[in-house]
């Protein structure tokens, strides 16, 4: 749900603002609202910030930003969630692990939803790989 908001801002940064969101093909204030939620989410948790991925925006590592949180919970759980195990698996530090934990706490809902999206769609990549390795060997079998 949304509800409106009376926001002054200074000439220069409003043009701007308008400029990045036809390139980005988003309204304004669509823009304005991803940019308050994630700085938000920044301040409150500093060792993550945001990049555009493929899959949209997601949440990353500060210290390595193309290391993506659900990638550390997921190895997290599959190390029994052990930081330790997981900060040695990523070569970070605990205290990186210890950063994606917390915003995992505070967000752990719409991250579980984008941690099942990942797997499920490595899930459909593998299985498309392998549909076309088995194509792939019935024409050599054949030829």
């Amino acid at each position: 749900m949304t509800s409106p908001f009376s926001l002054r801002m200074d000439v220069d940064t409003r043009e701007e603002l308008v400029k990045h969101a036809e390139r980005s093909e988003v309204s304004p204030s669509k823009l304005v609202n991803r940019y308050v939620k994630e700085g938000l989410r920044m301040d409150k948790h500093p060792g993550i910030t945001f990049k555009t991925t493929p899959q949209g925006r997601r949440a990353v590592v500060v210290a390595r930003p193309g290391l993506q949180v659900i990638d550390i919970i997921g190895t997290w759980q599959g190390e029994r969630q052990d930081v330790a195990a997981t900060a040695r698996y990523f070569r970070i530090t605990e205290d990186d692990v210890r950063a994606v934990l917390s915003y995992y706490a505070d967000y752990k809902k719409e991250i579980d939803q984008d941690l099942k999206a990942h797997l499920e769609a490595q899930e459909n990549y593998k299985r498309v790989l392998e549909q076309r390795e088995a194509r792939a060997r019935r024409r050599v079998a054949k030829a």
